[in-house]
């Protein structure tokens, strides 16, 4: 006689993962696993697992700020110049988080921490904006933040060099206080760097209106000519960056350059020995053209620019 399907023995045995294929909740625990931990508000979470109101000020308004930064080997490079921009921004904005530099500082080493498995090399970034519903008008002091990690892009080229544009978008007058304000509302800078990335170029050169030079779409700009170090005036409506900061401070008492800061139009670029920029994630990077005009190549000008650079970070 022959043998009904349904009695015929079953040769798999049940638990066992079949051979032929990773389990595909192995695949998503491991993803999970894999997942950056962030904090919210002090609660530590997977960051798929992180949400906030639709309704907040930060995403309506851009009513708060961000600040960027990078730990290398658990330490959180220009700390104390990261924390003095947060708390002058936060102080300008109204907004108490009531959370001291030394609090900030811990949370930053326990994140650092708890994301050891993305490597040595960590993108922190705090995201703080006000609480409150909608309108432009707002009484309250209370805010909301939120602090993330990323591991250091390995396609990163710190070395390699810029091709800039002068962009269509121009930088606006501001308050000085401004200077030190990271806003959440970076819509310049994403209009500029949008538009260098269209026509073909790594990134935009902001100006005035007036002409003068300002800073990159995502740095501060330097030159050197005849053993000066020149760099836009805070005058000009830029941010004033923490390497930025660090580089002249350390600079100033370096005896192989002087330093100006001022307004200059961006015939001072091409008449330069060397152009290069300032940032967070990628520290120094020389700045090869400018609208396809070459820029000048000192290369031991900017190695030595680089050593004393480096020098402040570490």
């Amino acid at each position: 006689m022959g043998t009904n399907k349904s009695e015929k023995k079953r040769t798999d045995k049940p638990g066992k993962l079949k051979a032929d294929g990773p389990s595909p909740l192995k695949e998503n625990l491991d993803s999970v696993l894999n997942e950056p931990l962030v904090c919210l508000n002090g609660t530590w979470l997977r960051e798929s697992k992180a949400s906030i109101p639709v309704e907040n000020r930060g995403m309506m308004y851009g009513d708060g700020l961000f600040e960027t930064m990078l730990s290398v080997n658990g330490q959180v490079m220009l700390l104390d110049l990261h924390l003095k921009r947060l708390n002058k921004g936060l102080d300008y904005l109204g907004i108490d988080l009531q959370i001291s530099s030394e609090e900030w500082g811990r949370l930053f080493k326990v994140g650092i921490k708890k994301n050891e498995h993305l490597g040595t090399q960590h993108i922190l970034r705090l995201q703080c904006w006000r609480n409150g519903g909608r309108g432009y008008p707002s009484t309250s002091a209370k805010g909301s933040w939120f602090l993330s990690y990323y591991p250091m892009p390995d396609q990163l080229d710190q070395s390699s060099s810029l091709r800039l544009m002068k962009s269509s978008f121009h930088l606006p007058v501001k308050a000085a206080e401004m200077s030190t304000l990271k806003s959440s509302n970076a819509l310049l800078y994403v209009l500029a760097a949008t538009e260098a990335q269209r026509k073909g170029y790594d990134e935009a050169l902001l100006c005035t209106e007036n002409g003068y030079i300002g800073e990159n779409s995502s740095a501060n700009i330097f030159w050197i000519n005849n053993q000066t170090v020149y760099t836009p005036s805070i005058n000009c409506g830029i941010l004033r960056g923490t390497r930025r900061d660090a580089l002249l401070a350390a600079l100033h008492s370096h005896s192989k350059f002087s330093i100006q800061e001022g307004l200059y139009h961006i015939e001072s670029l091409y008449e330069a020995e060397v152009v290069f920029s300032t940032s967070t994630i990628k520290g120094i990077q020389p700045i090869q053209s400018l609208n396809e005009i070459q820029l000048g190549k000192d290369e031991d000008s900017l190695d030595m620019i680089r050593n004393i650079y480096q020098s402040t970070i570490s």
